[in-house]
């Protein structure tokens, strides 16, 4: 006779063996404690046995599945018998990208990110053609109010001193950073 062998404390499906005759009982066997004959019921992917209530009933397993969390999208895995993946903030979803997040159970385009990195990547533009200006004019502003630059220094100065007030008018325009028109750098013609 086949048996089928539970922990004690929670009903876990153990393993199943053929069990010995009764010596003392003809045509009965011997069943040891936390064991019964009732056959496993047909088990589904994802779920594991238990004995409960003298009866077998399936719970998830999701042992050994790579998971993400649904918060950040990083791998991880349930040790535990019985929970799901939507009870511990889980899904077997992969998260596309940074870009994504977990909403109404699916993982989708996250706007705020997508405006942040927009963000960042012009005010880098920004701060690299500032800086550009600013190298340009570097050590001439108090040579300019003195009055001592040529004619052409003059003109050089005040050219990337408008770049750079049309810089900031860049970015703090209300559309920004959804439309971006940098200006152009001060060139020989505007100069002249």
């Amino acid at each position: 006779m086949l048996i089928h062998r539970y922990v004690a404390r929670t009903g876990q499906y153990l393993s199943s063996n053929l069990t010995d005759a009764d010596p003392q009982h003809d045509g009965c066997w011997l069943i040891p404690s936390f064991s019964t004959p009732t056959p496993l019921p047909e088990r589904l992917p994802k779920t594991w046995p238990f004995w409960r209530n003298e009866e077998w009933i399936l719970l998830p397993d999701y042992r050994g599945c790579v998971l993400y969390r649904t918060d950040n999208g990083n791998p991880y895995e349930i040790l535990e018998i019985g929970l799901t993946p939507e009870q511990c903030g889980l899904t077997e979803k992969p998260r596309p990208s940074p870009d994504y997040k977990w909403c109404d159970g699916e993982w989708v385009i996250d706007d705020e990110a997508l405006k942040r990195q927009k963000t960042a990547a012009a005010m880098a533009e920004y701060e690299r053609r500032m800086k550009k200006a600013q190298t340009a004019n570097e050590g001439k502003a108090d040579a300019m109010a003195a009055g001592l630059l040529t004619d052409l220094d003059k003109a050089i100065f005040k050219a990337w001193a408008m770049y750079q007030l049309e810089l900031y008018r860049v970015i703090h325009a209300p559309d920004f950073p959804e439309t971006v028109n940098w200006p152009n750098e001060p060139g020989e013609q505007a100069i002249a």
